[in-house]
């Protein structure tokens, strides 16, 4: 039925996600100044300038990345990383960019005493099909419990049971 098909569908879209994210991915791991470049997978990522912010509670570095694909700008992303004083712990929000299917990453770490910052960028191709899979499974799962014949307990109908008390 096609809610069987759809869920062993749900299946092959999961593994191909998998597959192709453990295969294909790539990571890009430096320090960089402002006006560095980074290029993975094809995307060249340029640190446009890095400014300090002060928050309720926080001091904030936030970095702007400008990512061009074949010469072509697409996007600016920017990561932050947040310093609390009162707690005296980090946090880093990372900066994500959706293309299709497949999904690059941008996350800071530490500023270096010359003013470099370390940079983590990952390149993660086909990582959705890895969500979309289960999505497609669930799917399946509710278009078989809306076919009645399939139900495991559910009542015959009534024609078979007289076939069945007339052949005795």
């Amino acid at each position: 039925t096609w809610g069987t098909a759809c869920a062993h569908a749900g299946v092959g879209v999961a593994l191909i996600g998998i597959v192709c994210e453990t295969t294909w991915n790539s990571e890009y791991i430096a320090t960089m100044k402002p006006g560095d470049a980074a290029k993975i997978a094809g995307y060249e990522l340029k640190l446009d300038d890095v400014t300090q912010r002060q928050g309720p509670n926080f001091r904030e570095m936030l970095a702007q990345f400008t990512v061009r694909l074949d010469g072509e700008r697409l996007s600016v992303m920017t990561p932050s990383k947040r310093n609390f004083t009162t707690r005296g712990s980090s946090t880093t929000e990372a900066a994500l960019l959706t293309r299709g299917a497949s999904q690059l990453y941008v996350s800071l770490g530490e500023t270096n005493a010359d003013g470099a910052i370390a940079v983590r960028i990952y390149h993660k191709p086909l990582v959705l099909l890895i969500w979309w899979g289960p999505i497609l499974m669930a799917l399946g799962g509710v278009l078989s419990l809306s076919d009645r014949r399939l139900r495991v307990g559910a009542p015959k109908p009534a024609k078979a049971l007289r076939g069945l008390q007339a052949a005795e």
